[in-house]
């Protein structure tokens, strides 16, 4: 026998499907007010009714049973999946069979589950098994034909494709994002996360006067955005103008950014806006070491309450790069030796500027050719994967380093 919750919900809709009331199924043998807490879940049937009542409904009383876990339909393994209450791991497991399931969703669905699937996949991924999954959401956005689902898996393929390193394809699904979001008159916050994406690659491409375009488009349009997407773009826009130069219009986007996030409102992005603005600031030129540090000793404290393993390494990193900024090389390389091999957790952009510091450290520990070589290797690496803004940035680090080494 099927246990209570599952037994009441079959007999309602085993009753509902002949078009009966309550009272008529009852006939007089049971009370219509047992009949609604049968199929509430809130009496347990005896054998004796679910006999009666599988006689009155013209089915087996085997129909009353709940289906093996196997038979079970991929729709309600999605409909578990969402409104569960129990960790990340089973609910990873219940999409994985919703989308795994021989008999299907529709696109539209099986989308959902996809979406739901990759917020929630652990950290411990490979690039392989991330790439796969951003192309299977894609291609079941386009076999849904919804644009929406179209435009955000675009999204998600150009971000996962920029923090590999890859720039040129990241640039290339951002433009298609955005046009989709255009040619379709998408919502105002399709066209924001579009045009963010779109912007960032551009700026990284050394495509500064197309990303300056778009910012200007992108300002006004992020106002009347929830919150949270005003705050990214803001972040979004002091990045492009630090990279132009404009080391005041930057630190105004900063700010506001971080003025409009407080930490009871989204603790994650508040620790992650003050990553960003600390890594701006020491890229200024020249660099705002103790803004960054300040920035850096505020978010300290909440490491331990939201952070990430990859985020905690982030973290340490951008110390490091204070540390050797301010002339502090032993306190940098004792930093960058506790990270170790845990640097290869941080994104291609991050986990390159680590490898640079580890050879810049070298150049004025007095290893100055060995550290010129590694560092040049570098530099043609990022140029060859089209991020000619990190190229940028590795040879002016390198530039600068010698200078002082040399002083």
């Amino acid at each position: 026998m099927a246990d209570q919750s599952h037994f009441g919900r079959r007999l309602r809709a085993l009753r509902q499907e002949r078009g009966l009331s309550q009272a008529q199924l009852a006939d007089g043998t049971i009370s219509p007010g047992y009949l609604s807490r049968l199929e509430s879940g809130t009496r347990p049937p005896t054998p004796k009714v679910a006999a009666y009542l599988a006689e009155r409904l013209g089915v087996p009383v085997s129909a009353f049973d709940a289906p093996a876990a196997a038979a079970q339909a991929p729709v309600e393994y999605l409909v578990e999946a969402i409104t569960a209450e129990c960790g990340a791991d089973h609910v990873g497991a219940l999409l994985g069979r919703a989308v795994e399931h021989p008999a299907g969703l529709s696109p539209a669905l099986r989308w959902l589950a996809l979406w739901a699937r990759a917020g929630i996949r652990s950290d411990d991924a490979s690039d392989e098994e991330l790439l796969a999954s951003g192309r299977d959401l894609l291609r079941t956005a386009e076999e849904s034909r919804i644009p929406e689902l179209r435009a955000r898996s675009l999204v998600s393929l150009s971000r996962l494709h920029r923090s590999l390193g890859d720039i040129k394809a990241a640039h290339g699904f951002a433009a298609d994002a955005y046009a989709v979001a255009v040619d379709h008159e998408l919502p105002r916050t399709d066209a924001v996360r579009a045009l963010m994406v779109l912007i960032s690659t551009e700026a990284e491409s050394s495509r500064l006067p197309e990303a300056l375009k778009h910012l200007a488009d992108l300002e006004p349009l992020s106002r009347d955005t929830p919150r949270t997407m005003r705050v990214e773009a803001l972040w979004t826009a002091a990045g492009v103008y630090v990279r132009h130069g404009n080391h005041r219009a930057a630190e105004a986007r900063l700010l506001e950014a971080m003025d409009l996030n407080s930490s009871r409102d989204d603790l994650r992005l508040w620790m992650r806006l003050r990553f960003a603005a600390a890594s701006l600031y020491l890229q200024m030129h020249p660099c705002r070491l103790a803004e960054a540090r300040r920035a850096l000793d505020e978010v300290e404290p909440a490491l331990a309450l939201v952070a990430t393993d990859t985020q905690y390494v982030e973290f340490r990193s951008i110390r490091a790069h204070a540390h050797f900024l301010a002339g502090e090389i032993d306190a940098a390389r004792k930093l960058c030796e506790e990270i170790g091999c845990e640097a290869g957790k941080l994104e291609f952009r991050d986990r390159v500027r680590f490898q640079v510091l580890l050879h810049l450290i070298e150049i004025r520990s007095g290893n100055v050719t060995t550290g010129v070589r590694a560092i040049e290797t570098l530099a043609r690496e990022a140029h060859e994967a089209a991020n000619m803004d990190l190229a940028a940035e590795i040879w002016k680090n390198l530039a600068e380093t010698l200078a002082s080494a040399r002083s």
